[in-house]
């Protein structure tokens, strides 16, 4: 029976469960003779001409989002030492929108026009939906991302491998308002040009259940967390909400302050995906032990079901950044979803944009241990939002997030997913019933 979360009925699992330490997680390296199950999986590296895939990414100081595409590489370079594509290397090309709508522009037309990628998979930008969809779909791309603004997830061209900001946020307020806030929510996130999406759905959802709402953004990086904590705690007024949409560094900032203030306790915490990160459950500590809602828009870092194993062995031996997290999870993803479409291809047919693309579009049902329920395009009219049902985690005060919900169903609060679901219902997208671990192990790294 599908789980819906409801402010009614949300039944929070908790299992604190003893979980490998990060040299356990080492331990699952693949013995010496064995190959990795990137691609074809037969130890064999690939060569001749690359298959080139480009995507256009955001790097600034405060907004780093570098870790998705680069995880994505990693699985990249797995699948080359594993017959690549019918023998073919992958090759990642990259470009940083630098959060500059010129740049944005200038980056998807030198991936198309000069490099002249086949496919463009993997990019974590703040810009390039909405300054390049349109010029994507004339151009006859079906594009990958992990989405961030709210272009990337009503462009019928787009789909992503996440959520995104919006719908996440959305999913810690649905657990906050479940685990009793009162009177008010809270909202934050950092300035950008598309931040007035980021925290809308959450807001729509939290007055629907009869609470106030605020929204409150800073600048980029945050300087003065002491203030910015102080000033969020007091708008919620004890027993309230405060909601964070950050990034690992930035979200770690007001949280750590928050403990230094003794601020923990008086309202109810909830996080978007980001803070979903091994790294932030270590910075945290005892004294988070339970007290933040982390949405998850993946499965747990150490679920042990295949595709999760697979890219914990993938991170150690292929990508120069350890750390297991949300970020590099969508990157891997994307990778996965993308492996899968050109090796279901004639190989006569890797080098013509309008076959891969179509292969693209084709994917549907297409099944990983990282996400509740199968993955599809969609095309959708409205736009697509495949990944729509997601946990809960909360730090288990040592060095991971622990599952605190199973999976479960995100609001429909908005025309976009009232439109994907009715599609959903309507059959061959996806499975009727979610892909659900509840081991009740926590996420590491």
């Amino acid at each position: 029976m599908l789980r819906k979360l409801t402010a009614i009925a949300f039944v929070f699992v908790l299992v604190a469960a003893a979980c490998g330490s990060d040299d356990d997680m080492a331990d699952d390296d693949m013995a010496e003779g064995d190959h990795l199950a990137c691609g074809l999986g037969n130890g064999q590296q690939a060569t001749g001409e690359p298959i080139v895939i480009g995507n256009v990414t955001t790097s600034v100081p405060g907004i780093d989002f570098s870790t998705g595409p680069l995880m994505m590489k990693a699985f990249f370079d797995c699948v080359n030492a594993n017959g690549g594509i019918h023998g073919r290397p992958l090759e990642m090309v990259w470009e940083n929108d630098n959060l500059n709508p010129a740049d944005a522009a200038a980056a998807a037309r030198k991936l198309v026009e000069t490099d002249q990628v086949v496919a463009l998979a993997g990019g974590f930008s703040i810009l390039d939906c909405p300054v390049n969809a349109g010029y994507y779909e004339e151009q006859g791309y079906k594009v990958i991302v992990s989405g961030v603004p709210a272009e990337c997830f009503s462009s019928p061209n787009i789909a992503a491998t996440n959520m995104g900001p919006a719908y996440s946020a959305l999913g810690a307020a649905q657990a906050v308002v479940a685990k009793g806030a009162a009177g008010k929510v809270v909202t934050t996130t950092g300035i950008t040009p598309t931040s007035h999406y980021y925290n809308s759905l959450a807001g729509i959802y939290v007055q629907q259940h009869g609470l106030e709402w605020e929204d409150v953004q800073h600048e980029l990086p945050l300087s003065d967390a002491t203030s910015i904590v102080l000033d969020l705690v007091n708008r919620a007024g004890d027993g309230g909400g405060v909601i964070l949409n950050f990034t690992p560094p930035e979200g770690l900032k007001i949280l750590k302050a928050a403990e230094e203030q003794g601020l923990i306790d008086r309202v109810l915490w909830g996080s978007s995906t980001p803070l979903n990160d091994s790294s932030v459950a270590v910075a945290l500590g005892p004294a988070w032990e339970g007290n933040i809602n982390v949405n998850a828009e993946f499965s747990l870092l150490d679920d042990p079901r295949p595709d999760v194993e697979l890219y914990r062995q993938v991170t150690a031996q292929f990508n120069p950044d350890p750390t297991l997290g949300s970020f590099q999870q969508m990157g891997f993803v994307a990778g996965q979803i993308l492996v899968h479409a050109l090796l279901e291809m004639d190989p006569a047919d890797l080098d013509d944009p309008v076959a891969v693309n179509a292969a693209i579009g084709a994917v549907a049902n297409f099944e990983t241990d990282h996400l509740c329920k199968p993955w599809y395009f969609g095309g959708l009219p409205l736009g697509n939002v495949p990944n729509n049902w997601d946990y809960n985690v909360v730090p288990n005060g040592v060095d991971r997030m622990v599952d605190d919900s199973g999976c479960f169903e995100i609001a429909e609060v908005d025309p976009i997913l009232i439109a994907v679901r009715d599609a959903e219902r309507a059959g061959g997208l996806t499975a009727d019933e979610p892909n659900n671990w509840t081991g009740g192990l926590g996420s590491g790294g």
